[in-house]
């Protein structure tokens, strides 16, 4: 088969789109599965026996031990600048919302640079090592946050660095355990 040389342009242009459409279509099916396949995880696991190494205690943190507040497990790093954002962000909303718990699960960095960080921070979170719970979830991205409700009770999860949806979120989280 040969194309008339006046069509070719068209014809690699008509390809182009169609590439970039089947290129767009699979990257956002991708996504989606991934945070499919985390939120999937996430209810195979038993929060109340989650046991965390603590930065900010000398002793193991347990999630059982705030089986009574609400708690944000917060995934972020020293590395990323939107895990930091995230990070003030929730020292502000935690302060409005002094029955709210925050655990800071620190992924895949420098213990040296996680204690630095910490000490320059007045945030009043629990700082723990998250890579582990992190990677058997398969949490799609970074930062990412799960919202359990009292009773260890799964409430919604969070994935990305938009603190207006996450207030959102935070917000109709709250308002549910308050009822």
């Amino acid at each position: 088969m040969r194309i008339d040389p006046k069509y070719f342009n068209v014809f690699i242009g008509i390809i182009a789109v169609i590439s970039v459409l089947a290129i767009f279509y699979s990257t956002i099916r991708y996504s989606k599965n991934q945070v499919l396949n985390f939120e999937e995880n996430l209810t195979e696991v038993r929060l109340d026996t989650l046991v965390f190494k603590s930065y900010s205690a000398s002793d193991s943190l347990r999630l059982a031990d705030f089986a009574n507040d609400p708690v944000i497990i917060h995934f972020w790093s020293t590395w990323s600048s939107k895990s930091k954002d995230v990070n003030e962000f929730l020292n502000r909303f935690k302060t409005e919302n002094q029955n709210i718990t925050v655990i800071a699960a620190v992924v895949r960095d420098d213990e040296e640079m996680v204690r630095d960080y910490i000490n320059s921070q007045s945030y009043s979170f629990h700082f723990v090592e998250g890579t582990a719970f992190y990677q058997e979830l398969l949490v799609p991205g970074m930062p990412a946050q799960i919202l359990i409700g009292r009773g260890n009770e799964l409430f919604d999860t969070h994935i990305g660095d938009d603190t207006r949806v996450l207030e959102t979120r935070l917000t109709e989280f709250l308002n549910s355990e308050e009822q």
